[in-house]
């Protein structure tokens, strides 16, 4: 009799642990995306390439977990949100795509790209870009505009951006990063287009 229960136990405690196991949470994927409203379209005017990139980001933000900073020197990983693909590349792609509609006269191309085909590149590094607990985003950067042809940086800035709250969950962080980033495009775009002749 003792065996037989020592046996039920033992079967209820695996079951146990089998249902555990079965209700984990599913891990999220998030990505940036293009915030900048489309412009009209160039018409007949020069359209100039330009290669964007390389993009740089801070330590912190090479791992694919979301991270956040619920304070001013803590930082927080979430298990199950994710990025879908590295943060500079994802950053690269929408920057890209950010200037194309506010600078419809230039072609921008991610890395990596033929550096023949580029008439100025744009740099960035990125030393903080994230989240506080309440969905606040800040993103600084450093970044300069180089001409290919020289390998001269007649430009070179800092941004400091910040992105009040829409949201607390990872939905509305992400959207609200990727609102950061379409600002920074802005500030990249009124520069950009005076060096190219196409101001906006």
């Amino acid at each position: 009799m003792k065996t037989k229960r020592l046996l039920s136990f033992a079967l209820l405690a695996v079951v146990a642990l089998l249902s555990a196991c079965g209700t984990t949470a599913p891990t999220n994927f998030y990505t940036l995306s293009a915030e900048t409203a489309e412009k009209a379209p160039p018409g007949e005017q020069k359209r100039v390439l330009v290669g964007i990139g390389p993009v740089e980001v801070a330590a912190y933000l090479e791992r694919s977990q979301i991270v956040t900073r619920p304070g001013p020197t803590r930082l927080s990983l979430t298990e199950l949100n994710h990025w879908a693909e590295p943060v500079e590349s994802n950053v690269a792609g929408v920057l890209a795509t950010n200037l194309s509609r506010l600078l419809p006269s230039v072609h921008p191309i991610a890395r990596p790209w033929t550096d023949a085909e580029a008439e100025y590149h744009v740099l960035v590094k990125i030393l903080r870009f994230d989240s506080d607990s309440a969905g606040n985003v800040q993103l600084i950067a450093n970044w300069g505009i180089q001409v290919h042809a020289t390998r001269s940086m007649p430009l070179i800035r800092d941004a400091a951006i910040k992105q009040a709250s829409i949201g607390e969950d990872y939905e509305a962080i992400t959207k609200n990063m990727s609102l950061a980033l379409a600002k920074l495009s802005e500030e990249i775009a009124l520069e950009l287009g005076k060096l190219t002749g196409n101001a906006r």
